[in-house]
């Protein structure tokens, strides 16, 4: 296939043209793009620049780099080829027109190029993007359409900086205006049939030929479809009605005495507790350390005062890993009649609260039943709470590494 963007430049498109040819493929592209049902903003070279800046794109010193690097006549050449290969642009038969009437007019006084507004003007028409979307004052995002075709445009630049002087000689030569480089025109398209050479016929050959003879089969013949003018009607389409709404009322709910009752909350009271039937009487204590001092074998020795406090059990995968939901866990105390039981929550904790003595606290038992994949078995664990803290915390592990 030719490259066309190199046959335009060639054969339209001398040096002192170019400049003439970029503002008028300029002035095409953002009146093709810029048009909407309501007034949009006019899409300058200053606006694109600003578009360029907003979304992050390019820095300041490739921006000055490249404006330039196109003050040279042939950088503008290469930067038009690499533009109208990439966009397709040079597929395009208006822009090969623009490219003749620009090649043929006499040379306009030397103005800056607007190259900001034609890039991205130009990968908005690859991509059928309208330019009165793009507002410096809402850059589009990274991976947007419209963020995509300013990235395209930024890389353009980038691309005309950091060529090296030896491949800008090469392409330099390959695209130099030649006059009469091509016997045709660039805008004439393929050849047509009167003007292509005779070649003799090519035989056929099988089993790649196929015969052009006419086959009949006989299941799609034209006779064996019969319509019969005394078949019956379709039925119509029966209609669906539709009866009056549905609603429930406060007269449709059940009564007070029928509606299910909550009970109150699981709390372990001092009455619960168990005492011995004899209690003995109060012996005054001995001082602390001394030698032979019964161990406390009843529940509430000298009936201390008792006082509530929070015990918060955490069952978890590992340490600092995630909690384990739904794992049985019971609590009980030595010479309570009464158990807390109940589940983990989704956090893999359990919170209850418990009474315990008010200066010598009260040791529970506390077992974690671990699901039947998991072994099934039932750690236990004990631990003695007091009044000094509001609430104990004690953790359960399955395992100790991740």
């Amino acid at each position: 296939m030719p490259d066309l963007a190199q046959q335009l430049l060639q054969t339209h498109l001398p040096d002192d043209h170019l400049a003439n040819f970029a503002r008028r493929l300029s002035e095409w592209l953002i009146a093709d793009l810029n048009q909407s049902e309501e007034p949009v903003p006019d899409f300058t070279d200053s606006r694109a620049k600003a578009l360029m800046r907003a979304a992050n794109v390019v820095d300041d010193p490739t921006l000055h780099d490249f404006i330039k690097k196109m003050e040279g006549e042939t950088a503008v050449r290469l930067a038009l080829y690499d533009l109208l290969q990439e966009t397709e642009l040079a597929t395009d038969s208006e822009v090969q027109a623009i490219a003749g009437v620009s090649g043929s007019a006499p040379a306009p006084s030397p103005q800056p190029l607007a190259w900001f507004a034609l890039s991205i003007a130009a990968y908005a028409w690859k991509s059928g993007f309208p330019l009165y979307q793009l507002d410096p004052a809402s850059p589009p995002g990274e991976y947007s359409p419209a963020g995509q075709l300013v990235k395209r445009a930024a890389y353009f630049m980038r691309q005309q900086v950091q060529r090296s002087a030896t491949e800008r000689d090469k392409l330099a030569r390959k695209l130099a205006y030649t006059t009469g480089a091509y016997t045709t025109d660039a805008t004439a398209g393929p050849p047509s049939l009167d003007t292509m050479p005779q070649e003799p016929p090519i035989a056929p050959v099988p089993p790649h030929y196929r015969s052009p003879i006419p086959v009949r089969y006989p299941e799609v013949a034209r006779d064996t479809l019969h319509i019969e003018s005394d078949e019956s009607p379709a039925l119509p389409t029966p209609t669906i009605s539709t009866g009056t709404p549905l609603k429930i009322t406060s007269d449709d709910l059940p009564d007070d005495q029928q509606r299910p009752i909550r009970m109150p909350s699981i709390r372990i009271t001092e009455d619960q507790l168990s005492r011995p039937a004899n209690p003995p009487r109060p012996r005054p204590s001995p001082p602390p350390g001394t030698a032979g001092s019964p161990p406390h074998t009843a529940w509430n020795r000298g009936q201390e005062p008792m006082r509530a406090t929070k015990l918060r059990v955490i069952v978890q995968d590992y340490p600092g890993g995630s909690g384990m939901y739904g794992l049985q866990v019971k609590v009980t105390g030595r010479g309570v009649k009464s158990q807390v039981a109940g589940t983990t929550n989704p956090d893999g904790q359990f919170l209850c609260e418990l009474p315990v003595r008010a200066y010598s606290g009260l040791t529970y038992d506390i077992d974690v039943t671990w699901p039947r994949d998991l072994g099934g078995h039932t750690e236990r664990k004990s631990i003695t709470l007091n009044a000094d803290r509001t609430q104990f915390e004690l953790p359960f592990y399955l395992r100790h590494n991740p």
